[in-house]
């Protein structure tokens, strides 16, 4: 048992920790409302709220020849707000997994078409009246804009192997003819499907879950960034790219390469990172930072995790810019001063020399970047780089005494508020030490 812990009542530091919460700025706060048990609705309710139509789809199909595909990715409409041309079909690369495909996939997806092999609709989503998102069908229609635009040639055909190194240009006049004949079709969620714009982020979630269920899993991440994207998750996927960050999670610096032979890639990563990368989760611990400022108001700690984050996303989306600039700060100046104090190995349990004992783990990431943010800036920041061995030290010795706090799923409140405490000890008693 931790020896710490049984000093906790006497102890005035601990005490004034735990009152002291981050100062939330102004407009900060969110709710998190805890649901508990729902009413449970009869027969006759259910009947009503089914014939009175409150969640039903509206959809309409279309096609596409392909070969005006090109053109009408790049179709662009006015805005009525900056009258400034945007995107009639948005394919932001943002949106889109980080799964990529690779050029033998693109291919056989056009040998598909030559040869008339059925492909299955994309699903678009109407944001406004004709402006589109697409919520799957994505890297299909990458494919082929990029084919039609010369972009890669054939490889790794199956039935089709003399086109091997053929750009969409240097096709022979027919087979490129056959090509061209051929559509794509789709399906469109129409903006009639939701009334306002809270049901409307619920049925794009709902939709987008089960559209992209049947292939690899999505992650809690990758779905909130296709559906509630917004200026905080953009900040999200900005700050998600810091260098330092990335180190300290073994993450890529550079995107995934489509071939598994990359020898140099390889070399600057994890499986670990390259997987946290693919599923979004680099992203996902940028969100966790910043709702985990609101921590005291967690209902249950961390138990509903996903959830929490999705309400804080909704929410977070609405900021103003004063406090997005001001989270940018925050997060930079944390994690600026973890990796320069502590070290590459800072989101890992470590031994008083500062090295890993095991590999980072969300765990040891909550509450050590809670309490630095209280020392990311000022005099103590200074303090404690010029002394990085004695706080190394401190951090052996509180994982050696409490190690088991920071194993395993502990995530309800009791664990998460004193894991907040030992890791502000560990600053509490280096501080002291050099001012004694």
């Amino acid at each position: 048992m931790c020896e710490w812990r049984d000093r906790v009542e006497n102890d005035t530091t601990l005490k004034g920790f735990n009152r002291r919460k981050i100062e939330l700025l102004p407009g900060e706060r969110i709710t998190f409302e805890d649901t508990g048990s729902k009413h449970q609705a009869t027969d006759e309710e259910l009947n009503k709220r089914y014939v009175k139509g409150d969640i039903r789809i509206v959809t309409e199909t279309a096609r596409y020849s392909l070969a005006g595909i090109l053109s009408m990715l790049r179709e662009t409409v006015r805005t009525d707000k900056k009258n400034e041309p945007e995107l009639r079909y948005m394919l932001d690369p943002e949106y889109q997994r980080r799964h990529r495909w690779s050029v033998e996939r693109k291919s056989r997806l056009i040998e598909s078409f030559l040869m008339n092999v059925p492909v299955p609709p994309v699903f678009l989503y109407e944001r406004d009246l004709a402006r589109y998102e697409v919520m799957d069908g994505r890297q299909r229609l990458t494919a082929l804009s990029e084919f039609y635009d010369d972009k890669f040639e054939l490889k790794g055909l199956q039935y089709w192997t003399e086109l091997h190194g053929r750009t969409y240009s240097t096709l022979p006049s027919k087979v490129r003819d056959g090509i061209d004949r051929r559509y794509i079709s789709s399906i469109i969620l129409l903006t009639e499907t939701a009334s306002n714009e809270e049901q409307a982020a619920q049925l794009k979630k709902m939709v987008f879950e089960r559209l992209n269920s049947g292939g690899v899993a999505l992650s809690n991440q990758e779905t909130r960034n296709a559906v509630y994207d917004g200026p905080l998750n953009q900040l999200c996927l900005e700050l998600s790219k810091n260098q330092e960050f990335r180190s300290m999670w073994r993450i890529p610096n550079k995107p995934l390469p489509e071939s598994e032979d990359d020898d140099e890639f390889e070399d600057k990563t994890s499986n670990m990172g390259r997987s946290m990368y693919e599923k979004m989760e680099d992203v996902e611990l940028v969100l966790r930072f910043f709702a985990y400022r609101q921590i005291h108001s967690f209902p249950g700690g961390l138990n509903r995790i996903s959830a929490l984050l999705d309400r804080f996303l909704i929410e977070g989306n609405r900021f103003g810019s004063e406090i997005l600039l001001a989270y940018k700060d925050i997060f930079q100046n944390t994690i600026s001063f973890i990796f320069q104090s502590i070290g590459r190995n800072a989101f890992c349990k470590m031994n008083r020399e500062g090295k890993a004992l095991g590999r980072p783990t969300k765990i040891v990431y909550d509450p050590l970047m809670y309490v630095c943010s209280h020392y990311s800036h000022g005099a103590d920041r200074a303090t404690l780089l010029k002394n990085k061995n004695v706080l190394l030290d401190e951090f052996g010795k509180m994982y050696k005494e409490c190690g088991w706090l920071f194993a395993g799923r502990r995530t309800n409140v009791a664990d998460t508020q004193q894991r907040n405490k030992e890791v502000e000890q560990v600053f509490t008693n280096t501080l002291e030490k050099l001012t004694t």
